[in-house]
């Protein structure tokens, strides 16, 4: 269970370091204005077009932005700026729904050079969205063609329960337009049940994708190396509480692209 704590621990530090590092700034209202022309401003941090509301980051809130608009400079193509703008057309203490809107920016003007919209990608229930970051990790499909990666990490609301993933889907610009190639892998995933005390069963997978070699339609397979462990805890003789590791399992396998897709395997895919 403590390590659990400690690896929510990191991952939360981290998001928040990456937040800081890499934001969108003083840009985010300018960016929003240029993108959705028809947008009214009703505050400082917030704008409302079409029946949604898009959220800018608030320098006052940091530790409370799962919704808010997130930009990065795409290293590979560092004249292109990313922006993830979520979209929230239902919001209520039980229940949060939106768009998803992915935009990729000329870094110097702010214009929009293309865009994609994700129907309902955010769905916040029981397991509400933590995180929305750019993985921008060099992706090469192929001559000339590097994906990007964008990131969502979920959490889940029980005590007893405790359930977190993080999920990278894949994008390309391919013949001027923004093109989804990987539409979800589960790259994190920790749960387990324990009695809100000490004793529990623990699990937890990551897996890291790499590219592989061309295949036959033209993009690289990617091969994902999947690292599967588990542990318990339990009250000992002396009254403190102790956890026990068990195996890692370490398996590899290709994800092959089908001339639309990359076909995740079910097993692999986000809940």
């Amino acid at each position: 269970m403590h390590r659990l704590l400690i690896a929510a621990a990191l991952l939360f530090f981290a998001q928040a370091a990456s937040a800081a590092e890499d934001g969108c700034g003083t840009d985010a209202a300018t960016i929003i204005a240029q993108a959705y022309p028809t947008a009214k401003k009703t505050s400082e941090t917030e704008f409302a077009i079409d029946g949604a509301t898009i959220l800018l980051p608030d320098a006052e809130e940091v530790f409370d932005e799962r919704h808010t608009i997130v930009c990065r400079v795409w290293p590979s193509y560092p004249e292109r700026l990313l922006v993830a703008v979520p979209l929230i057309t239902e919001e209520s203490e039980l229940l949060t729904v939106g768009d998803l809107e992915l935009l990729v920016l000329d870094a110097s003007s702010l214009k929009v050079q293309q865009r994609l919209r994700l129907k309902e990608r955010i769905i916040d229930d029981a397991i509400r969205t933590k995180a929305i970051t750019f993985d921008t990790a060099r992706y090469q499909l192929a001559p000339g063609q590097i994906a990007f990666g964008v990131r969502l990490a979920k959490e889940g609301s029980s005590r007893v329960n405790p359930f977190e993933e993080v999920s990278l889907s894949l994008y390309v610009i391919d013949g001027g337009q923004l093109k989804p190639v990987l539409d979800g892998i589960a790259v994190t995933s920790n749960g387990g049940e324990w009695d809100g005390n000490c004793a529990g069963t623990f699990d937890r997978t990551t897996r890291t994708l790499a590219m592989g070699k061309t295949g036959r339609s033209g993009y690289a397979d990617i091969v994902v190396t999947e690292k599967a462990s588990s542990s318990t805890t339990a009250v000992g003789g002396k009254g403190e509480c102790g956890e026990r590791s068990h195996k890692t399992n370490a398996t590899s396998r290709r994800v092959v692209y089908d001339g639309k897709r990359y076909s995740v395997p079910e097993a692999m895919k986000p809940l």
